[in-house]
């Protein structure tokens, strides 16, 4: 803030309480050509060397400066301890300061009286200590479907992030798991002042984030980070994770391997876990059972939702007749149907993979190199 004052010859303005009398008969000016850097300085206790700086567009004559926790008014070429001068000269424009350790004692409003030419400027900076905000806080919208104790797949999620009782506001970004959101899935943001026991304007944010959930959404976590340069870390965080519950999915992904014995890796998303089962040339296999030389492995979670499902078959594999799989959960159940077929070419050993279930067509053709096990 500035404020220019031209001396009258009457008036003599020789000390910092007299012209925080005369301030209140003084008009506001925009006076061009001054800036105060920064605006607002946020602090925080015992930061080092802290630059307040006053600058002007033409010379400098004089100034004197006044600094919260430090008696009296001070001449720019005779500062107390622990405050040294800030800028280039006052030649070039620069009236400013550099307080070593910073004290909590030192927040308030630090003044720079410059005369250039024949008008008195009085130029402020607010010294502010900032307060960490509350822990961030991550609300579900009550309108949200919910699914045997998760969330319902293909449903609009509406997610308040809050951040309160700051000062300076925090920033609020978003992420699914370490990915950014659209931004055009975001509200504006909204800001509230409260006043603590100490007049103290702490500023509490909130935003609301859209976001459209589905079946691969499974497992993954939106994230609201509010970040604060006076946390320790730089930001708090709260997150939302993903439990959608959804039966076994109708695109599997598959691999095989073949030596001296074979094994089919089918990986698919499920929520809750699947229970399974084999059925290969009229032998069903349950998961966690060994029947002839067809070895079934109970499903392994991969995280988000998705579980790799082995069968083992302890014997050379030339051509397979066709494996089913099923997969069921207390939502549904998913049966698919795997083909391998093994043949060569120049003197490599391919496998043509094909996958299928019984409410869609081919899903999955696929050519894997044949990969032995010795």
């Amino acid at each position: 803030m500035i404020w220019s004052l031209r001396p009258q010859p009457f008036t003599s303005v020789t000390t910092w309480i007299v012209s925080a009398l005369c301030i209140a008969f003084i008009t506001l000016a925009k006076s061009q050509g001054i800036q105060t850097i920064p605006t607002t300085a946020y602090v925080k206790s015992l930061s080092k060397n802290v630059k307040l700086l006053c600058r002007s567009d033409k010379p400098i004559d004089s100034c004197s400066i006044k600094i919260p926790g430090f008696i009296g008014t001070h001449d720019i070429h005779k500062l107390p301890d622990g405050v040294n001068y800030y800028g280039e000269s006052l030649p070039r424009g620069d009236c400013g300061i550099e307080i070593v350790t910073f004290k909590s004692t030192n927040e308030g409003k630090f003044f720079c009286n410059m005369t250039i030419g024949e008008e008195l400027f009085i130029a402020t900076i607010d010294i502010v200590i900032p307060i960490t905000p509350e822990p961030t806080e991550i609300e579900l919208g009550r309108n949200t479907e919910i699914k045997q104790g998760g969330l319902a797949p293909n449903q609009t999620l509406a997610v308040k992030c809050i951040s309160q009782d700051a000062i300076p506001q925090a920033n609020l970004t978003w992420f699914l798991d370490d990915r950014p959101m659209n931004t055009s899935l975001l509200a504006p943001l909204e800001t509230s002042i409260t006043v603590d026991k100490k007049g103290r304007k702490l500023t509490t944010v909130q935003q609301e984030l859209k976001y459209f959930i589905t079946a691969a959404d499974c497992g993954k976590k939106i994230i609201c980070k509010a970040e604060h340069f006076a946390i320790n870390k730089g930001y708090y965080r709260a997150f939302l994770p993903l439990n959608i519950r959804i039966p076994p999915q109708p695109k599997p992904h598959i691999y095989i391997e073949n030596g001296s014995y074979a094994i089919v890796n089918v990986t698919i998303k499920s929520n809750p876990r699947p229970k399974t089962s084999w059925k290969v040339n009229g032998v069903t296999i349950d998961e966690g059972f060994t029947v002839g030389p067809y070895q079934a492995y109970i499903p392994k979670d991969m995280d988000h939702g998705d579980y790799s499902i082995l069968l083992k078959i302890n014997e050379p594999a030339k051509q397979t007749e066709l494996i089913e799989l099923n997969a069921s959960n207390d939502l549904g159940s998913q049966t698919y149907m795997i083909k391998g077929s093994e043949y060569q070419e120049n003197g490599t050993s391919f496998w043509l993979i094909s996958i299928w279930t019984f409410f869609s067509s081919m899903i999955v053709t696929c050519v894997l190199q044949n990969i032995s096990i010795i």
